[in-house]
């Protein structure tokens, strides 16, 4: 863990020291849990934000935050001059905290996320965000979705027909084993029609207690059939397969999760068994996850390269190689656009500097740096910008953004996927095609 140094005296003298509320009792100590969440959080913003960041810049932020929000309570409170080293100013910071959530009758907690909340945004950067317990429930639930109660189907609205149409079926769930498919309209859940119904509303009577059965009725072309599915605990997919004519696979990967890889794998090896000659990896709208798994899918297409380079604030540059050898060997095209972020320009950038693929759609988001995403002492956390990275071919792609081989404008209203309706996956597919023909294996 590295040392601070003291607090210079003389830039210290306007910041925050223990604000004193209107108000003669003194408050009790903060709760060591928020201790902890203030005083990690300052020490994070402090020595592993990726640009040099003045203490005083962020304790000056929490003493402004402090009073705005003890104003929102109808109390006044004096902000008395900052003197002393880290520790002593940590201290102060506490004590400040807890007299003005004593002072305005409200809970420690929602003066310390106000302070810590405060020193984060005194950065300016956009990414680098304090998370309240809930918040940070929620974001790792986009990111690595809690199994639900649910038959395993994911759901589109059917404009035509006013009901609502299989746009997925999850593997190795009820619903693939009732057979099923893509593309069949579910007209009722237990005996109640879904004409008109949106997708939460379907949703709610598709989902319920594993263990329990749920009629499904459902129309494929012509013919209308019903069929009961046990409910069981389904795991929400980050990564979409399915074959396209041709024997052109295709793989949209919605998020990078922890789990994304292994679903990666299963998807794979699911298309190979179905004869794959070619893939399109979608990575639209996904903006981005974890970078260790956008490195590892990375390594499914690249073995023993550069994957990207790492720079770090007081540190050399890291170059990050691929290992192993490549599971993915045949033609790939790789779909991107605007919403194209983070570490799924990670796997965008390494793949089209290697060769190995060429990028169709549209020039991505430009988000070249990294995130570290750490846990605090009372469930809330705190995402410090920590890194800037370049592409193997040390391309910065920050606020730039990485431009496609091929341009294809996104049509509108189009669905991912489908092909009548995706006129950036019938581009890719063409190409793909091209390559079919062209491999002496064909």
């Amino acid at each position: 863990m590295r040392s601070f140094q003291p607090l210079h005296r003389a830039l210290a003298i306007t910041a925050l020291a223990g604000l004193t509320c209107l108000g003669a009792t003194p408050a009790p100590p903060l709760p060591g849990d928020l201790a902890g969440d203030v005083a990690q959080s300052y020490r994070l913003l402090t020595t592993t934000y990726y640009e040099s960041v003045s203490p005083q810049s962020l304790l000056v932020a929490a003493s402004g935050a402090l009073a705005a929000a003890a104003r929102k309570h109808g109390v006044t409170i004096a902000t008395p001059a900052l003197q002393g080293a880290r520790d002593a100013a940590l201290a102060q910071l506490d004590d400040a905290i807890a007299s003005a959530a004593q002072a305005s009758n409200a809970s420690p907690s929602e003066f310390a996320y106000v302070a810590i909340d405060a020193m984060a945004k005194a950065t300016n950067d956009r990414y680098t965000q304090f998370f309240t317990p809930a918040e940070y429930r929620a974001f790792n639930q986009a990111l690595d979705p809690e199994k639900i109660g649910g038959i395993g189907v994911m759901i589109t609205p059917d404009a035509e027909s006013g009901f609502v149409r299989v746009s997925y079926v999850v593997p190795s769930t009820p619903a693939e084993r009732a057979g099923l498919s893509m593309g069949d309209l579910i007209t009722a859940v237990n005996g109640t029609t879904t004409k008109g119904l949106n997708i939460d509303g379907v949703s709610g009577l598709l989902r319920g207690k594993p263990g329990t059965v749920v009629s499904v009725t459902f129309r494929r072309a012509t013919a209308s059939s019903s069929v009961s599915i046990t409910r069981e605990n389904v795991q929400p997919p980050t990564v979409v397969y399915k074959m396209l004519p041709d024997g052109i696979a295709y793989v949209w990967v919605v998020a990078f999760g922890r789990s994304t890889p292994s679903e990666f794998d299963t998807a794979i090896a699911r298309l190979f068994n179905e004869g794959a000659k070619a893939l399109v990896l979608d990575l639209r709208n996904d903006g981005g996850g974890y970078v260790n798994s956008a490195l590892d899918i990375s390594s499914r297409f690249i073995a023993n390269k550069a994957l990207l380079t790492v720079e770090e604030r007081g540190r050399r540059a890291t170059t990050i190689d691929s290992d192993g050898n490549p599971s993915v060997t045949i033609p790939v095209s790789v779909l991107v656009n605007q919403y194209t972020a983070s570490a799924s320009e990670i796997t965008a950038g390494a793949l089209q500097d290697d060769g190995i693929a060429t990028l169709v759609g549209a020039r991505t988001f430009g988000k070249g740096v990294m995130q570290t995403l750490t846990p605090l002492p009372d469930g809330a956390a705190i995402k410090i910008t920590t890194a800037h990275y370049l592409t193997p071919n040390h391309r910065d792609i920050n606020l730039r953004g990485i431009d496609p081989d091929v341009a294809v404008v996104e049509n509108k209203d189009a669905r991912f996927g489908d092909t009548a309706s995706d006129a950036q996956l019938r581009a890719a597919i063409e190409l793909l095609q091209k390559k079919i023909a062209r491999s002496p294996s064909s």
